[in-house]
């Protein structure tokens, strides 16, 4: 399905990179650092939900910076038993990427990416332009979201991240490494 906020080039090329994105993030923007927001329990998101079944997960929330400019704003989230089981070491991981878990793992799984187009009065928008504007940036008029879900040992942890435009097309428009293209496009859906 096409998304309904254009996204080609650059802000394409961006979205579909598989593989870890704090490592591009850090060959593009140096030195990247990790804020930690919130690690602990939390609300789901209705994707969330969907994805793990449960209402109250264990949420980790992180700001992603390069040069000292906002990049990505991510969330991960996993089931409550799961952070004490198979995803017990992302409630360790402090202000070290998850990525350090995710892509160092042989037992780690991951589906396709999926990227929806969220508009400014959706909820999970306007998360993202209160942590912009928190950052001292201008909160984005909407954001890019693509997420992707890890199994491991059967227990699925998902994580979203969150793409203010005006930032993505401040990037360089050369990865650093490949990438190719392993989309979803999802459909906007309707209120929160």
């Amino acid at each position: 399905m096409r998304p309904r906020h254009p996204c080609r080039g650059h802000d394409a090329a961006w979205l579909s990179a598989t593989g870890s994105l704090s490592a591009r993030l850090q060959r593009a923007r140096p030195p990247l650092a990790v804020q930690r927001l919130h690690q602990g329990v939390t609300a789901a998101t209705p994707h969330e939900r969907a994805v793990l079944g449960q209402v109250r997960v264990h949420g980790r929330w992180v700001l992603l910076t390069g040069a000292g400019q906002p990049m990505v704003f991510a969330r991960s989230a996993v089931r409550l038993s799961a952070a004490h089981g198979p995803w017990q070491a992302i409630r360790g991981l402090g202000t070290r990427p998850l990525a350090d878990v995710l892509f160092s793992r042989a037992d780690v799984r991951r589906s396709a990416l999926a990227v929806a187009w969220l508009p400014p009065r959706h909820a999970e928008a306007r998360q993202m332009a209160r942590v912009w504007q928190a950052a001292g940036e201008v909160p984005p008029r909407g954001v890019w979201r693509r997420h992707s879900v890890f199994w491991r040992a059967d227990e699925p942890l998902i994580v979203s991240e969150y793409f203010a435009p005006q930032a993505l097309q401040a990037w360089p428009a050369a990865l650093g490494v490949g990438w190719h293209s392993h989309l979803v496009w999802q459909p906007r859906k309707s209120g929160p």
